[in-house]
């Protein structure tokens, strides 16, 4: 059993929980898919929007799958894309996952549309598409908060083991000798190992705020922790990088690119990611001499 310092950091389960107990944790992606088809299996049990009369136990348990797996996937992809943009970038998380189930909600019809036909054997033609996007799209707001949205707990202080073991007494008489001074930390690779183990021997590239949680992004990927930005920004330093935005902050060795517009500018790291900065932080990051040798002008 896992619990003391595996509880609370993220790809963990809280200690308590059946999950918990469990020795097997699976990947994020293996949760949030999981809980797409789990839903997926609900609806084909109780078959809403006319599922159930109209389809046999078998066809209806294909269908919800088919349409969660493809509304779902739909829904991430467009999260994706607007990620990519300078201006998506800085909107809350909650906003980018609306308008990206919303957009994705369009071709998601014509998708349910298509699979209902299928398994139904009524024609294409006779369903009436803007009869049916509203459903769609209150389904696929729903895949975008399960997709988006994980819950992970707050590490707990674990108390240090007291140990009896005599060769760890060091003896009043034995003469003190003074040791060497420890090499100094690396806080990104220590905030790593507290925050995000799994990523430990990852490179830190940035910290993206969402809602209450804090995305890790590095060069062996993401993961989503329960903290402030503020906190860890806090915790790193400015030695390793700095807030360029209210909702990120950067390593400053992982920025490759900087393209500045006036008094509006944007980040390329390393990895792809679009970064804003904001108008306060643009004098500090010149003042820095983090544009000196990576700015375009736009």
């Amino acid at each position: 059993m896992e619990r003391g310092a595996d509880a609370g950091v993220a790809n963990r389960r809280p200690p308590g929980s059946l999950a918990g107990i469990v020795t097997v944790n699976p990947p994020a992606w293996m949760r949030s898919w999981g809980g797409i088809v789990a839903l997926a299996l609900v609806l084909a049990m109780f078959g809403p929007y006319g599922t159930f009369l109209s389809m046999d136990a078998v066809p209806r348990m294909a269908f919800w799958c088919a349409s969660a797996v493809g509304v779902a996937a739909m829904a991430r992809t467009g999260h994706a894309g607007l990620r990519l943009w300078s201006i998506a970038a800085a909107w809350p998380a909650w906003q980018r996952r609306g308008v990206a189930a919303l957009i994705a909600s369009l071709p998601a019809t014509l998708w349910i549309m298509l699979l209902f036909g299928l398994f139904t054997r009524v024609p294409m033609g006779t369903l009436n598409f803007w009869r049916t996007w509203p459903q769609v799209a209150i389904t696929t707001l729903v895949f975008a908060v399960i997709l988006g949205r994980r819950d992970p707990s707050p590490p707990e202080a674990v108390a240090p083991a007291f140990t009896a073991d005599p060769a760890a007494v060091v003896s009043m008489a034995a003469p003190l000798v003074e040791a060497p001074p420890a090499p100094a930390a690396d806080p990104a690779a220590a905030f790593l190992a507290r925050a995000c183990p799994r990523l430990s021997d990852a490179r830190l590239l940035a910290l993206e705020a969402e809602d209450h949680y804090l995305r890790i992004h590095t060069d062996r990927g993401s993961d989503l922790v329960l903290m402030r930005l503020r906190d860890a920004a806090a915790e790193l330093g400015e030695e390793r990088g700095m807030q360029v935005h209210r909702s990120f902050w950067v390593a400053r060795e992982a920025v490759a690119e900087a393209t500045v517009r006036g008094q509006a500018a944007q980040l390329r790291l390393t990895d792809g990611t679009l970064v804003p900065v904001s108008r306060t932080a643009l004098p500090r990051l010149k003042a820095a001499g983090w544009l000196e040798a990576k700015a375009t002008e736009g």
